[in-house]
């Protein structure tokens, strides 16, 4: 049996890379930048964040990337994987399928009217997010998008399949959705507001180009591999900054008094900043471990057709009381958690350590699979990869959107199982090799 080829990758790119090499001293930085006052700092509510929560944050990191190394080293029994082919490109059509039609539906208001999409082009309207209908269990698949770039763009990257044998060319078809569900996803984030959609769907490009930057000479792939995410720190501050520009810069609060970069760094740091202040705070000012799982399972709480109520009934949720304490002690306009803090809010210390080894365990395993060009890992991996980045705003596999995603990774498995065109006879392809060895 041939034994799985592990393609290199960037150190970032892994789990114990990312939590200690990254995660760790950006916690750091964020919390010094929260004790310097400048003009463009929004830091409202009482600063709990101290040495002693910050290195609690440290432990969890830590549990993390231990989780994360052991996981990586994992070896699975299955033999070497092969290279992502039409089974795979058919289930990406289908799930880019089901993404293009719930946009559809989201905003065929503006689809169906141009002279409306032109003016919220334009800037001319700027709709509310009320004012724009949604279809509960239909509109929410659009979060699927990230599961088709994550085939899409692994096998754009990927083309030679690391050497495991012979690419097939992209369909057109993949192209072509990938370029409309590129367009309606910024769409989004421009009606919407939803800057995060954007970044789900980039997730998958960062570690299909970590994995294609790996082997390649020259400064930009030695720029990649090396400096990763904080290279990429200045155009997350962009992007997070034009997301703001006309909600809070054209406003007299920031108007005439900064230039655009203070502002945007300013707002990135206090939202950051706030985040884990917000999560801090809550656990200095109530009692834990709730086991409501309100941060956690999330998703579980909202199912719908009547699924969450059960649940939140045995664990004595009652709603949401994380809006009661910023009410109390800190401010609702910014409303993140963190995603360390609130574990440990809903699991208690203990049960908090637990939760980060075991999903550091588990992408560690997914990371190793999608070094090896497994299926299964390509699809899995950028979904753990965006719990990292939010880390410091909430428990991204706890929400609803998370669990949407999940549901299209299952759905995507399935079909590239199901859809994989079936094997050619042993006997046809024994005759076909005798020919070609007759031929002159």
């Amino acid at each position: 049996m041939r034994t799985a080829r592990t393609a290199s990758m960037p150190w970032w790119s892994s789990p114990a890379g990312i939590a200690c090499g990254f995660l760790l001293p950006l916690m750091f930085l964020i919390a010094w930048a929260g004790e310097v006052r400048h003009p463009a700092l929004t830091i409202r509510g009482v600063q709990v964040l101290d040495l002693g929560w910050l290195m609690l944050g440290g432990l969890l990191l830590a549990a993390l990337a231990l989780g994360g190394m052991l996981g990586a080293q994992l070896q699975p029994r299955a033999g070497a994987p092969r290279p992502l082919g039409v089974g795979a490109d058919r289930a990406a059509l289908a799930i880019g399928l089901v993404a293009v039609l719930a946009f559809s539906v989201w905003f065929r208001d503006f689809l169906l009217d141009p002279a409306l999409l032109w003016a919220t082009l334009s800037g001319a309207y700027k709709p509310e997010r009320d004012s724009i209908e949604l279809t509960p269990g239909l509109t929410s698949l659009a979060n699927v998008t990230p599961v088709f770039f994550s085939l899409y763009l692994f096998r754009r990257l990927d083309p030679g399949g690391a050497g495991r044998g012979p690419a097939l060319p992209l369909p057109r078809a993949l192209h072509v959705l990938a370029i409309v569900l590129a367009l309606l996803t910024a769409f989004r984030v421009y009606v919407w507001s939803e800057r995060l959609a954007l970044i789900e769907s980039l997730v998958p490009l960062g570690l299909a180009v970590g994995r294609w930057a790996a082997a390649r000479p020259g400064a930009a792939g030695t720029l990649l591999r090396v400096a990763g995410p904080f290279a990429a720190i200045p155009l997350v501050i962009l992007y997070f900054g034009a997301a703001e520009y006309a909600r809070s810069w054209a406003s007299d609060t920031y108007q005439g008094r900064l230039d655009f970069w203070e502002f945007a760094l300013g707002r990135f740091a206090s939202y950051y900043y706030t985040s884990l202040n917000n999560g801090a705070s809550l656990l200095a000012n109530s009692a834990w471990p709730t086991w409501t799982f309100e941060f956690t399972l999330e998703w579980l709480h909202r199912a719908p057709l009547g699924l969450g109520q059960p649940f939140s009934t045995l664990t004595g949720y009652a709603g949401r009381t994380f809006e009661q304490h910023l009410f109390t002690y800190q401010d609702p306009e910014f409303n993140s958690p963190s995603g360390l803090y609130a574990v440990v809010s809903d699991l208690g210390l203990t049960g908090a350590v637990v939760y980060m080894c075991a999903a550091g365990l588990l992408s560690g395993m997914a990371f190793r699979a999608y070094r090896e060009g497994r299926l299964a890992g390509v699809l899995l991996y950028p979904i753990f990869f965006i719990s990292f980045m939010e880390m410091y705003r909430y428990p991204y596999l706890g929400t609803a959107r998370a669990f949407t995603w999940t549901c299209g990774i299952v759905l995507a498995l399935l079909l590239a199982r199901v859809l994989a065109p079936a094997p050619a006879p042993a006997s046809a392809s024994a005759s076909a090799s005798t020919l070609e060895g007759r031929q002159p």
